[in-house]
């Protein structure tokens, strides 16, 4: 949601920054509590720090891009992925190397966001090229080894590309994220030309038959959990899958615990249905389409909540089974499925779910953070909200909305009582019109005459012509109160502008409601509202001054 400040809006942005002023010349032990919110998530602050330093942030996000593949916005997780990589071949590692790297360089060269960049959004889909053309090509046939690197090269740096023109086209069209749909376009289209264009350079490995087992080996299906994982980096041995695991882990504990759930639906597909092999099951491949399906709705494009997971363990298991029915069809084409059904799957649902459950709110796509600050995002909306809801109970109730200050210590109020005898320059115990402009003109804050008599009456709530310490004392509680859940807060609220027209509907706000549990407005709330805003359109800044003043 744009935060830009229209003319017809000053007055309550001065409101907010008024507040802000004030706490800030609070008594030290009390600012501690106040203190901004550091920048969401300490990779962010990494991210930063880095900046300025073109060789050391190269690495960081390169890394970070290595992690994403699997949801691990984290170059430390990038270092274990890329470890197991190399034991289960260093050819794979290598080619995984350089499809990153060559990804992660062509979205520089197009001057692509540097925030996405940051964030390793360019560098993922070139790593599994990478990956992919090492694992099914043979290095060792056609004009050798040097060859598979160009092409790597060449589909790694197409990745970028469509990163950049698709990708970008299904965020703004579709309000859905890309995925590991360039990664799909790219290693397909390069496998089909070496299989179907005659040519003398390339060349890929001879399937070898495997050997079927009757029954199933339960410890070989606890094993194909951490496997499935690996499959996502193409990589199937039971080591790489656990250091996957731990690099998912490390980024989000909560992330790696979905990804393995979804293993498990995949497991239960591929059985129920009778589509699976024994030899398929043990390899996780029908674990790494469910694993991304459900991390994807359940903590990465949406906040882990009940609903989340239920409606993105459903998806996990149709993307298993969708693997499994496009299997024998690409089979015949002499292609792998690789990540197309959680593509699909995925994709699908996002669009389905806008369209028919708007109160699931979905992440803003520029805001994608772990599974964990989501879910904390969800709790700080719902926070907010329902207190909201609470204060618009006792407005049209005409009770004492004087709540939080009746309710505060007696050290709370000393503190306040300090700020305001910062602005009660006469000791009259009241703040008057006066006394309130001349604190803005130390403050350094510039004010019109009609917008220091609207700050005035909207802080003056009983409306006798002053500000006594109750008043006083329950705005700069409830300001704190916001301000302890801000970021978090209109983080989660971006989604909900639905039409980006920087103003929150009544139909918006419902929606608001509905997703953290509330019910819509009542005809008597909305008939308030209506009045509190002389029916004008509900801007940001106007909704963050009726947290503080409704």
């Amino acid at each position: 949601m744009n935060q830009a400040t229209p003319a017809e809006d000053n007055t309550a942005l001065a409101l907010h920054e008024l507040i802000d002023r004030i706490v800030a010349e609070e008594p030290p032990l009390s600012r501690r509590k106040l203190d901004p919110l550091p920048v969401s998530g300490t990779l962010q602050g990494l991210n930063q720090r880095l900046e300025r330093r073109p060789v050391a942030d190269f690495f960081n996000y390169t890394l970070r891009g290595v992690g994403q593949v699997i949801f691990a916005n984290n170059p430390i997780s990038g270092v274990l992925v890329l470890l197991a990589l190399l034991i289960q071949s260093p050819w794979g590692c290598l080619l995984s190397l350089v499809g990153v790297l060559t990804s992660t360089v062509t979205a520089l060269l197009l001057r692509c966001d540097r925030t996405s960049l940051r964030n390793g959004f360019f560098g993922y889909n070139g790593l599994p090229v990478g990956a992919a053309l090492a694992l099914f090509s043979d290095p060792d046939a056609g004009a050798g080894r040097w060859v598979w690197v160009v092409a790597t090269i060449l589909f790694s740096a197409l990745t970028a590309v469509l990163m950049q023109t698709l990708g970008g086209w299904m965020a703004k069209t579709w309000k859905v994220p890309s995925l590991s749909v360039p990664f799909n376009i790219a290693t397909l289209s390069c496998l089909a030309l070496v299989q179907w264009v005659p040519q003398p350079w390339l060349a890929l490995k001879t399937a070898s038959a495997v050997e079927a087992t009757s029954g199933l080996d339960w410890l070989e299906l606890a094993a194909s959990l951490p496997r499935g994982f690996g499959q996502v980096v193409l990589a199937d041995g039971l080591v790489p899958g656990v250091l996957v695991v731990l690099a998912v882990a490390l980024c989000s504990p909560l992330g790696a615990l979905v990804g393995l759930l979804g293993g498990v639906l995949g497991l239960l597909a591929g059985i129920s249905l009778g589509l699976a092999s024994p030899e398929a099951l043990y390899a996780g491949l029908w674990g790494y389409n469910a694993a991304l399906t459900l991390m994807s709705l359940g903590g990465i494009f949406y906040a882990p909540t009940t609903r989340s997971l239920l409606i993105g363990a459903i998806a996990a298991f149709l993307s298993a089974a969708l693997a499994g029915a496009l299997g024998p069809g690409f089979s015949l084409l002499g292609l792998p499925v690789l990540t197309v059904p959680f593509c699909l799957i995925t994709i699908g649902a996002c669009i389905l779910l806008q369209r028919s459950l708007p109160s699931l709110v979905p992440v803003a796509l520029h805001a994608l953070a772990s599974p964990e600050e989501h879910y904390q995002r969800y709790r700080a909306a719902k926070f907010v909200i329902r207190n909201f809801r609470h204060q618009l109970a006792v407005a049209l109730a005409n009770r004492r909305r004087y709540y939080l200050f009746d309710r505060a210590s007696q050290k709370t109020k000393g503190d306040l009582r300090y700020l305001f005898n910062l602005i009660d320059t006469d000791f009259s115990n009241t703040i008057s019109t006066q006394e309130l402009s001349a604190h803005l003109r130390q403050a350094g804050q510039v004010v019109s005459e009609a917008e220091l008599a609207y700050l005035f009456s909207r802080m003056d709530s009983d409306g006798n012509g002053s500000i006594d310490f109750a008043e006083f004392g329950e705005l700069m509680l409830r300001h704190r109160r916001l301000m302890a859940n801000y970021q978090d807060f209109v983080a989660y609220f971006i989604p909900i502008d639905a039409n980006g027209d920087d103003a929150i509907s009544l139909a918006e706000m419902n929606v608001a409601l509905a997703s953290v549990g509330e019910v819509c407005f009542s005809p008597e709330e909305e008939a308030y509202l209506a009045e509190q805003m002389d029916n004008q359109p509900l801007t940001w800044n106007r909704f963050v001054e009726m947290l503080l003043i409704s």
